[in-house]
């Protein structure tokens, strides 16, 4: 994923010595970042050009204990928590008002991701009628 920033050096600082990702690659309009599988451009705005668009960005995080800790010694603000049955999640104010949610999932395979490539299958049509139920053998 790729955002526009207004101060990239700002954006970098943020994640980079803030939240530990590693540089991939810089040029001069970009800059690009990984984490585990993960990449992040981060790309200069245009004069005028917006950087908007995107809610937030997330990722996921291996460790819960000592997180919190961790995120004010860098000096970063905890906007929000949220306690899920299967996951939590800081969200963090980042640069130029970016909202970063940090995931930790302790075992994804618990509810894995349900998102598909596939469109979602469109509710019944009111007037159709239901389909005959099967008998089970």
């Amino acid at each position: 994923m790729d955002i526009k920033v207004r101060d990239r050096a700002k954006a970098r600082h943020f994640f980079v010595d803030q939240l530990g990702l590693d540089v991939l690659g810089e040029g001069p309009d970009h800059t690009f970042l990984v984490l585990g599988d993960q990449v992040l451009g981060l790309r200069d705005a245009g004069k005028g050009e917006r950087t908007q668009g995107v809610h937030h960005l997330a990722f996921r995080v291996q460790e819960w204990t000592g997180l919190r800790n961790r995120l004010k010694r860098a000096r970063i603000e905890v906007s929000k928590e949220k306690e899920r049955d299967d996951s939590r999640s800081l969200y963090l104010k980042g640069p130029g008002g970016l909202l970063v949610e940090l995931v930790y999932r302790p075992d994804p395979s618990v509810r894995p991701c349900r998102m598909t490539h596939a469109p979602p299958a469109a509710p019944p049509d009111e007037t159709e009628s239901p389909a005959p139920k099967r008998r089970r053998r």
